[in-house]
């Protein structure tokens, strides 16, 4: 199987007890069979103590102290590597934030936007349209559309070479790729290409934006304090005009998006849908930085995290946006 992965992945490199957003604090830790039944034997006190603060009951998982996972200790490091090495991780713990998905012999990966360090990477990374491939020894699935595959996959490919022209406006750009991925999917659909030519804008994409974000479940006190924010910030007539430097991060930041949710339309045909979720995330993520009242880098970085997080890793809140833009 061939494994395909942005240029940026192989450099990230967990923070551990430098990181000030740790993801060992705040989010339920799900164990996988195999390490718990591992977990499950470990012998002498720490496999006491491993038994002692799991849930072994249906799924297994870590009983949270507070919202610390019980193994984090008080220098916000991990007992369990400590204690038995870094293969001992589940599998949850060993992946976080690189994410993956399966498509026929190729797999695709990543690393998520709701980690601080993987946040910086994606943000700074200059060829963000680039990405590394290798084999690896897992099985292909047969049942699978190649077809479909091959043309989304020539669409990314045409939409990374319009977000890397320069030459144009990023706002044009943006509705150039909207105006491509809804002739593909027109295509993809029904044979026949009818294409819309749509008009992005970021003052019309803030149109509407608190309303879709206030509605969803806020996953922590940080959205809550953020989004109060962003409506008083609103209501004061707040306007996204991006510097040159800016832009640049829009277009990493859309080119995440792009790169981890797209080639998924395979399975669904939505591939509007999936270029207007990159362009809404853009957009919020941006109207949240610009609410916080800080220039700096560490607070887009902020921005973006807080959203990765509320939006990107609810199964409920992702639903609710795509319902939001069905209706």
């Amino acid at each position: 199987m061939l494994f395909r992965r942005p240029c940026y992945y192989d450099d990230f490199i967990c923070k551990a007890d430098k990181c000030s957003d740790n993801c060992c604090i705040g989010w339920e830790i799900c164990i996988d069979g195999e390490t718990a039944q591992k977990y499950a034997a470990v012998k002498g006190d720490f496999g006491k103590r491993l038994r002692e603060n799991i849930d072994f009951s249906q799924e297994a998982s870590f009983i949270l102290k507070g919202e610390r996972c019980p193994f984090l200790n008080e220098r916000n490091l991990c007992d369990i590597i400590i204690n038995m090495g870094k293969d001992s991780l589940c599998q949850i713990c060993r992946d976080h934030p690189r994410y993956f998905e399966w498509y026929g012999n190729v797999k695709e990966g990543g690393i998520g936007l709701s980690c601080e360090e993987a946040a910086r990477l994606i943000l700074t990374d200059g060829c963000y349209a680039d990405f590394f491939e290798s084999e690896t020894d897992e099985y292909a699935d047969e049942d699978f559309d190649e077809g479909a595959f091959s043309l989304l996959f020539s669409v990314r490919e045409r939409i990374f070479d319009i977000l890397c022209d320069c030459s144009l406006p990023l706002e044009v750009r943006f509705s150039e790729i909207l105006s491509l991925t809804d002739a593909a999917e027109s295509m993809m659909k029904s044979r026949q290409v009818q294409k819309i030519m749509w008009d992005f804008s970021f003052s019309e994409e803030l149109k509407g934006l608190v309303g879709v974000l206030e509605q969803t479940e806020a996953i922590d006190e940080k959205w809550e304090t953020l989004l109060i924010k962003l409506e008083k910030a609103l209501s004061e007539g707040l306007e996204l005009s991006l510097s040159s430097n800016e832009e640049k991060y829009a277009e990493r930041l859309f080119a995440y998006f792009v790169w981890r949710y797209f080639l998924k339309s395979v399975f669904d045909g939505q591939l509007t849908e999936k270029i207007r979720f990159a362009l809404f995330s853009v957009t919020a993520i941006f109207a949240l930085y610009r609410s916080l009242g800080e220039e700096s880098f560490e607070a887009l970085v902020k921005s973006a995290v807080i959203y990765s997080k509320q939006m990107e890793y609810s199964d409920k809140n992702l639903d609710f946006y795509y319902d939001s833009l069905y209706n």
